[in-house]
């Protein structure tokens, strides 16, 4: 997934930016000026991606989630809400604290199990219908590995989002992200049909532009 020192720099930057992240699905209200427009800018397609997938996991043949890297949880409770069982991972205690916090507030705790840790590392006695990873492949440097795990893991169909590289938003993110010390990654449209090609989903996906992510849709039944 990503090397050991990668790993923990992408660890500690998310136990500390875990509420600011967080404001940015709309609760921006402490947020400096130029975060609150770096907010509404990046807000449009968190909120474009969140809605895709949800209409996708809005079936009654999805009854159970996994969601890769899931956060603060917001994908987490909507999937909660939709009837799924869902299995959470992350690896920023700071994120599970807030997903965690989301989901007893919601009374859904029956439902979701949240799992500190690198996805890599996790064992699982259990396989899933879908798979959620928005957000993850910004920081992670080998996600060749991550899917050649996750289709040993998951029957049915997994999401994914890829950061788009070029433009002045993409290169002022890699600055804020670089003074930061935190490795970030984005991607152009012949990366992304790379890493799926090498996984071996070649034929089976479906890759949108929503401007600032490429939104992924990888069916693993033909």
């Amino acid at each position: 997934m990503n090397k050991p020192d990668t790993t923990q720099a992408v660890g500690q930057f998310f136990d500390g930016y875990a509420a600011d992240f967080d404001a940015i699905y709309g609760h921006t209200t402490q947020r400096s000026a130029f975060g609150r427009w770096v907010d509404r800018r990046f807000r449009g397609v968190m909120m474009r991606r969140f809605d895709a997938t949800l209409q996708n996991t809005n079936r009654e043949e999805v009854q159970s989630v996994l969601d890769v890297g899931c956060g603060s949880g917001r994908y987490v409770i909507a999937f909660a809400k939709q009837g799924k069982e869902v299995i959470g991972v992350d690896m920023a205690e700071g994120m599970l604290a807030l997903a965690q916090k989301g989901v007893d507030e919601v009374g859904l705790s029956e439902r979701v199990t949240l799992m500190a840790g690198d996805y890599l590392t996790t064992a699982f006695d259990r396989k899933f219908d879908v798979a959620c990873l928005m957000g993850l492949f910004d920081y992670i440097e080998n996600p060749v590995a991550v899917f050649e795990k996750l289709a040993q893991e998951v029957t049915g169909e997994i999401y994914a989002s890829f950061p788009i590289a070029g433009g002045w938003l993409a290169w002022q993110r890699q600055v804020r992200y670089r003074l930061r010390r935190c490795p970030l990654w984005l991607y152009r449209r012949e990366d992304v049909v790379a890493i799926l090609d090498a996984a071996g989903f070649e034929g089976r996906y479906e890759i949108q532009n929503f401007e600032r992510d490429w939104y992924v849709t990888i069916r693993l039944q033909a």
